[in-house]
């Protein structure tokens, strides 16, 4: 059985927990994922982002597991965070009779870089029997036809795979001349696209020498060298800043600092700075802040 699953973000459940690939349900979804789901099988996860419904990730499945079996396992526990494990580990938490644990194949599975879009158009390639009636929205039609979870078939499962493929190789550079629609839907993804491929936007001939770098202060957007081997460190942020993204900038270039040995430099590109913020940011030493914004443009169609 291949599945398509909602969620919803919730701060203090955090489930599906893409950063460990862990699934948890009960009561008679656990059911179904320990007697339906085999190894190999696919698992898609959707949500809703600015009203609009998008496929965010997808599990390959490695193993599904009942909880309180799993918690036996002190190599899981010592592992695994997933707020289900949690609570069954915690004596004070009511206990569901039904309650399993998915585990995606680490290898194989995947957060998507750029969520794809599931529209009508994805939709109708699918074997979910849509229906798109005069009156509603794509979304709502949507939304309601799989607020519960859908079975996929294997067609299903290669035309998703395709699709992620296809909306991953069409990438947005600034020569495409974007719609209303595509620039509400710029991602981070995407702005960390156009400065690879346009490093001048932010000033100098950079080199580009990591993306998506992990450290221990956490993960590095983009990190460059200039001419005279200064690395460059550059942190993007679709929203306006505060406070904590000069922190959290620092750190990254305190941990350059000592990995490199050289006397690194920040910057910042954003949507623009809190007002509270404003005086502060001018003060800066060693970090500069950049402003995206998009070029109004008209073509013949």
């Amino acid at each position: 059985m291949n599945l398509l699953i909602p969620y919803v973000h919730l701060v203090k459940h955090q489930d599906p927990l893409f950063s460990e690939f862990t699934y948890g349900d009960a009561s008679r979804r656990a059911k179904i994922l320990k007697n339906k789901l085999n190894k190999g099988d696919y698992v898609f996860f959707h949500t809703t982002i600015r009203n609009k419904k998008y496929i965010t990730a997808y599990y390959v499945v490695d193993r599904v597991l009942d909880t309180s079996e799993a918690i036996k396992d002190r190599n899981i526990v010592a592992k695994y965070n997933n707020p289900h494990i949690v609570d069954f580990l915690d004596p004070e938490k009511e206990k569901y009779k039904e309650d399993a644990i998915l585990f995606g194949d680490p290898i194989t599975s995947r957060i998507l870089d750029k969520p794809l879009l599931f529209d009508r158009s994805l939709a109708e390639k699918l074997s979910l029997d849509i229906k798109f009636p005069e009156g509603r929205t794509e979304g709502q039609s949507i939304g309601s036809t799989t607020r519960a979870w859908r079975e996929l078939t294997e067609k299903d499962v290669e035309i998703l795979l395709d699709a992620i493929k296809s909306s991953e190789s069409d990438i947005k550079y600034l020569d495409i001349i974007l719609s209303t629609d595509e620039v509400t839907e710029i991602i981070e993804k995407d702005l960390e696209n156009f400065i690879e491929k346009y490093p001048r936007l932010i000033g100098g001939n950079l080199k580009l020498i990591a993306r998506q770098l992990d450290t221990d202060k956490g993960r590095i957007d983009l990190l460059f060298e200039d001419p005279d081997g200064t690395p460059v460190i550059v942190e993007l942020k679709i929203d306006k800043i505060g406070r904590k993204v000069i922190t959290q900038l620092r750190g990254y270039m305190n941990w350059v600092d000592k990995e490199t040995h050289r006397k690194s430099r920040g910057i910042l590109v954003c949507k623009g700075v809190m007002p509270a913020f404003e005086e502060d940011f001018k003060k800066l030493s060693g970090i500069k802040i950049y402003r995206y914004g998009w070029e109004l443009k008209i073509e013949q169609l």
